[in-house]
Order: structure tokens, then C-alpha cells, then sequence
């Protein structure tokens, strides 16, 4: 039976986005470890079968010695299992998985960047220096990858442009994909419906049109123009509500402060929600979602669900979110950083009850034909049979 094992930052991302490839590999008989820091989503992770493997490590630290000690924990993991492939995920997985993969010996390694985020978004001596020194690591460690698999082609064609894979090793996989079962308005629990709207004040016949963005609470976003555009949308339409979900990244340099989101809730903007486990039925009580980023998505995942769940779709043409829509067609595509073209897209789904429902319509079809998580799955595990099987 072969081994693969799954390197990533955190539990979460594993148990959130990840769970499609995982029961694909256990489906083919493979022999699925995930080897990622302790947390509560691991229980639920080893239940379906897998093996975890404890990592330590320091998701946004840049001490040497801390960052030298997480290669050679992945190394001492790596050479007791002997896994045939691993396949790892983000920034530190990606790159110390990869030298620690070399190291023991392990036949295939898989990388998946799934997005380039606070590293390549902006300017600034200090990130420049940090973009330097990472372009150079990933050159290092992707000299030991078999693929490199790409959310989007601009990400891909940057890695070209700074010499760290090239196009015999790297493919695109335009996102990993959703369970539109999961997602979908059919299968949401109506008593679980009712508490939700009953939480927020949102009878059926209150008449409120509800504008949602789920993000973390960072700058690269687009929570200023968020909230922004609802100052703006609410001018004329007072009976919207916008509400905003996820949580602080506190420790981001980009991080939006609390008080800005209390401050905005205060003037009567937004309603912060927080962090939210029931996302299916945020997305089935919300008539917009919109995600007014710029951060360097690979393919940004909450529209996807969204779409999934037949809303509409406003977001920014920019790298990743530009992927998911088809202007006209399932939402609109806005210019990164601004708010008034933000509220104008807003507000042309805000008085168009039959446009909200069409859109919402191909979102859904878009989601089934180009972005379920069981086809990309098969795609993921066609790069690991070839790659095993050129070792075999």
C-alpha cells in the first residue's frame, strides 16, 4: 500500500480544503498521514481514516534556529515513515517539506501553492528584502519537487518569471475544489436557518437584502472597502445589511485592528460576526457575497462556496478572483482598492431581485462544471500514480 503524506501549517486547512483529495486517496487505497501542528480539527481528520504525525512550528516566525529545527523535525518524520510521496501546502510546508523530502529520501514530492498572499502583495523595503529571500528558498527547495501544482496562471507564470519552476514541472489546477453538497441551499437545515435569522434579526419578511463578506480580517482583503461601499450602498438603500465575517489575524502586519470593525459596527455600517463554523448558513440567509481583495488569492474558496449556495458574486479583478467569474454572468469584477465601483456593483444587484437569482443560477452550473472537489481530486491523484509509477 502506498504511503503519501500531507504537509501543512495548520489543521484547519486540511479539514477545510483538503478533505476531497484525502477521501480520493483513501477511496484509491492509499495510506493517507497529514503531518501538521496539533488542533481541534484533528479529531475529526483521523476519523476518516488518516494518520497524523504532531508538527511544531512557527507559522510567521523568521527565527533561524526555530525554522532549522522544523526541516529537520519534517526530515526525522519523513525517514521513520518512508512515505512514497508527500504533497505540501503554503509558504514553510512548501519549501522545508521539500529539503526535509530530499533528505530522507522520499521518491515523489508534490508542492501546491495556493496562493502568494502577504509575501507578494504590496511594497515596502521590508517586504521586498522578505520577498528576496523567499524567491531564493523556493528556488533551493522546488529543485527536489516532481510537480508543483498552481491555483491560477498569473502565480505560475510569476514562478516562471523568477526562474523557480518551470513549465515541465509546474501545472495549473484552477482551485481544489468544493463539495457543492456541502454547499448547497437544498441541504441546509431549515431549524438551523431560523436560528440564524432569528439571531440577526432577519425574519423572512423583514424585507433587509443581505451583502456578506467572509475573510480574514486583514487590509489585503478588502475590509476598508467593504465597509466603505456599504456607507455608500446604505446612503440609498437603508434596507441592506453587511455583514462581516472572520477573524482577526492577530500577529499579521496587515491585520485590521478590532476597533476599526467596532468602530464601523458603531456608525451602524456592518454587523461583525466574528469567526463562524455555520458558513452554509451565512451564505443561505445572504442575497450578495462579495470579496473586494487584493491579496494574491490562488483561488479564493469562499466564492466558490458561495456560488455553490446560487448567490451572486462581486469580487476584484485581480489575481485568483478574477478566475471565478464570468462577467454578467454569475457576479461582477471590480478594480482592487475601489470602493465606489465596489458599491455601484453591489448596488446593481441590490435592486434586481430576477438579475440576483440568474446570476445565482450559473454560479451554481460554473461550480458543478469547472470547480467540484471529486474531479479535481482524480486530477491530483493522476499526478501522483505518474510519479510514482516513473519510480516504480
Amino acid at each position: 500500500m502506498r504511503k503519501v503524506a500531507l504537509v501543512a501549517n495548520t489543521d484547519f486547512s486540511l479539514y477545510n480544503f483538503r478533505m476531497g483529495l484525502i477521501r480520493a486517496l483513501l477511496a484509491k487505497g492509499y495510506q493517507v498521514h497529514i503531518v501538521c501542528p496539533d488542533g481541534e480539527y484533528i479529531e475529526a481528520l483521523v476519523k476518516q481514516g488518516v494518520e497524523h504525525h504532531p508538527l511544531i512550528m512557527d507559522r510567521k516566525g523568521t527565527n533561524p534556529v526555530n525554522e532549522l529545527k522544523t526541516v529537520w523535525r519534517l526530515y526525522r518524520i519523513f525517514r521513520k515513515e518512508k512515505f512514497d510521496a508527500v504533497h505540501c501546502y503554503t509558504i514553510k510546508p512548501n519549501i522545508y517539506g521539500d529539503i526535509a523530502a530530499k533528505m530522507a529520501g522520499v521518491p515523489a514530492v508534490i508542492n501546491s501553492v495556493t496562493g502568494l498572499g502577504y509575501v507578494f502583495t504590496g511594497s515596502g523595503r521590508k517586504k521586498r528584502l522578505l520577498r528576496v529571500l523567499v524567491v531564493v528558498l523556493y528556488k533551493f527547495a522546488f529543485k527536489f519537487a516532481g510537480r508543483v501544482i498552481f491555483l491560477n496562471d498569473d502565480d505560475f507564470e510569476l514562478f516562471r518569471r523568477y526562474g523557480i519552476c518551470d513549465s515541465r514541472r509546474g501545472i495549473v489546477i484552477k482551485s481544489e475544489g468544493i463539495d457543492p453538497d456541502k454547499y448547497s441551499i437544498s441541504n441546509v437545515s431549515h431549524d438551523r436557518l431560523d436560528e440564524v435569522r432569528d439571531e440577526l434579526g432577519l425574519s423572512e419578511d423583514c424585507g433587509k437584502l443581505v451583502v456578506t463578506m467572509i475573510a480574514r480580517l486583514i487590509w489585503d482583503k478588502g475590509v476598508r472597502e467593504f465597509v466603505e461601499a456599504s456607507r455608500l450602498v446604505k446612503s440609498k438603500h437603508a434596507n441592506t445589511l453587511f455583514l462581516l465575517v472572520g477573524q482577526i489575524d492577530e500577529g499579521n502586519p496587515a491585520a485590521v485592528p478590532e476597533e476599526y470593525v467596532r468602530g464601523a459596527e458603531r456608525e451602524g455600517l456592518v454587523r461583525y460576526l466574528g469567526m463562524r463554523e455555520d458558513v452554509p448558513e451565512i451564505l443561505s440567509i445572504s442575497d450578495i457575497v462579495t470579496l473586494p481583495s487584493y491579496y494574491r488569492e490562488g483561488i479564493p474558496r469562499v466564492m466558490l462556496e458561495a456560488m455553490s449556495m446560487c448567490r451572486p458574486v462581486v469580487t476584484t479583478n485581480s489575481v485568483g478572483c478574477k478566475e471565478v467569474v464570468e462577467v454578467g454572468k454569475n457576479g461582477y469584477l471590480v478594480q482592487p482598492k475601489d470602493h465606489v465601483a465596489l458599491a455601484s456593483a453591489i448596488e446593481k444587484l441590490v435592486v434586481d431581485e430576477q438579475l440576483r437569482i440568474k446570476m445565482g443560477e450559473y454560479g451554481r452550473h460554473k461550480v458543478l462544471s469547472d470547480f467540484e472537489e471529486s474531479g479535481l481530486g482524480r486530477r491530483i491523484l493522476q499526478i501522483y500514480d505518474e510519479l510514482l509509477s516513473q519510480r516504480s
